[in-house]
């Protein structure tokens, strides 16, 4: 893609992926980054770009993946669960005591425990090991022998059926937000 071509996507897509990051995770500054992050690998494989036939699907796919990057790294990093944990506090323009926090939090972490419960053993262990444990899908793999595409259409399907168990009404981000909080508040 030309110089020209990039300047045009850039001008297309920044508002767009700062709103999603924004409203993914609620910090402006932290949607910032993760915007010039995506424009960064945008520029590196610049010449795959062209190839793109999907270009909305393929940078939402790209903003959706670091976003839950940000995710699991709250996971084992105790200092950015915090941090984060106080973003999605300001995000909600609520300050809550902390038994009112731990309350909700366990309440997300039960729905997400119920769901769980529902998932065949094989796609319940594939989601423990990624979300919980921190495992790539290569990692995964050679753990339990299977090749990564397994590993990850096991996990989109727990993820789809995890969905499918949980209230309409609760959002999973706030049911894997919630699991953030007990494990913040348990640590």
């Amino acid at each position: 893609m030309s110089e020209e071509g990039l300047k045009l996507l850039f001008y297309q897509y920044r508002d767009k992926i700062y709103g999603f990051f924004v409203q993914f995770l609620g910090d402006r500054e932290l949607s910032n980054d993760l915007m010039q992050d995506i424009f960064l690998k945008l520029i590196q494989s610049n010449s795959e770009l062209e190839e793109i036939a999907d270009m909305d699907g393929y940078i939402y796919q790209m903003c959706r993946n670091r976003a839950y990057d940000h995710l699991k790294k709250a996971y084992r990093d105790k200092e950015y669960r915090d941090h984060l944990a106080s973003h999605l506090d300001l995000w909600t323009n609520q300050i809550k005591p902390e038994a009112e926090k731990k309350m909700d939090a366990d309440h997300y972490h039960e729905i997400l425990e119920q769901s769980l419960s529902k998932l065949p053993d094989q796609q319940r262990l594939i989601f423990n090991l990624s979300k919980k444990e921190g495992l790539s899908h290569k990692k995964i793999a050679e753990k339990l022998n299977l090749s990564p595409i397994t590993v990850r259409n096991h996990l989109h399907r727990a993820i789809k059926k995890i969905r499918a168990t949980t209230n309409p009404d609760v959002d999973l981000i706030m049911v894997i937000v919630g699991w953030v909080i007990v494990w913040t508040l348990g640590s």
